[in-house]
């Protein structure tokens, strides 16, 4: 039996998630969730951490009993605050969780249209506000077809109808309150692709952000491939959908970096399991020390991203405070 360190309890911890909460609730609060009234994308987040929990359980990606993947979505949420206000960016990582949930279960499944169609049907509703999110379908196709084993003549159907239904079902109201030429428009941006060696004017927080993401989930990936042997097959074709979907986003993201925002929640959502195997599951004094280094310097850069953008609100607030005291 492999000797049990400090990431291990912290890991297998029932306090770990609640922590995790707690700290995105700060960094969400500290990024005008009140002010602005950005109720929808804590509506959305609450969600996805919750679907990150039961895809965890539901599906066993780790093998003991742990809170580390949505703990993992959370904190790495935090260190990516910027796309808190970005309703477009939350409705991705809840439509993108939703997608691997309902995918899943159909996993060794032939007969399982049912689950595709809802899949599908969930990307088709991301595709609403990220119109591009359609080039994942056939990548969807290629992971039934080699990890799910899923794909038969029902279960491609199902889910050529889950990415026509959404539209089906919004096209009445869309024809009356936009017209053809919107959505016209909305399928048009399939067609432009900016000119390749494109750099986005990112500032230093979303540098760091995407910087810190990809270490970890380079990290994920390699500790998995070296280390997944141990794991059931079963298990082992679940992580392998997870890291195919992550390496084609991150050729997404550098073919295509106009979409940085978007890109990046899917990557999160990618990556988010993987590093939580990672901190988990392995048990030597090096990683060990890899566990320290990687929540202090989330933690660091959850600071950074939160309280230099929220410094002119927090300098308001202080003034108001200020203001009934008796000074």
């Amino acid at each position: 039996m492999a000797y049990k360190r400090f990431q291990n309890t912290v890991a297998e911890s029932q306090q770990l998630l609640p922590v995790a909460v707690v700290i995105m609730a700060a960094a969400c609060y500290l990024s005008r969730l009140v002010d602005d009234g950005l109720w929808m994308q804590l509506v959305c987040l609450a969600v996805t951490t919750a679907l990150l929990v039961e895809l965890n359980v539901s599906n066993q990606l780790l093998r003991v009993a742990s809170q580390s993947s949505a703990s993992m979505f959370l904190l790495l949420s935090a260190a990516a605050i910027f796309l808190f206000p970005l309703l477009p960016a939350t409705i991705m990582q809840l439509c993108m969780v939703a997608v691997f949930f309902m995918l899943f279960h159909c996993r060794q499944h032939h007969e399982s249209p049912g689950w595709t169609f809802y899949g599908f049907f969930c990307l088709s509703v991301a595709s609403m506000v990220f119109v591009q999110v359609l080039y994942y379908v056939p990548v969807l196709w290629l992971i039934m077809a080699a990890f799910l084993r899923s794909m038969t003549a029902r279960t491609f159907w199902a889910s050529v109808l889950g990415v026509i239904t959404p539209y089906w079902l919004a096209a009445p109201a869309a024809f009356y309150f936009l017209g053809t030429e919107t959505i016209i428009a909305h399928f048009r941006q399939l067609g432009y692709f900016a000119p390749l060696g494109f750099v986005p004017n990112l500032n230093e927080h979303e540098w760091l952000a995407l910087g810190w993401t990809l270490l970890l989930a380079l990290t994920g990936t390699i500790h998995y491939l070296r280390q997944g042997y141990q794991d059931k097959i079963r298990t082992r074709l679940l992580h392998q959908a997870l890291i195919t979907m992550m390496v084609v986003t991150l050729l997404f993201l550098f073919l295509q970096p106009q979409h940085f925002h978007l890109l990046l929640s899917i990557l999160i959502v990618c990556a988010a399991p993987l590093i939580a195997h990672f901190l988990t599951l392995t048990h030597t004094w090096l990683t060990n020390i890899a566990f320290y280094l990687i929540f202090l310097i989330t933690l660091v850069i959850i600071v950074y991203n939160v309280w230099m953008p929220s410094s002119n609100f927090l300098s308001v607030t202080v003034t108001q405070v200020c203001s009934y005291l008796p000074l």
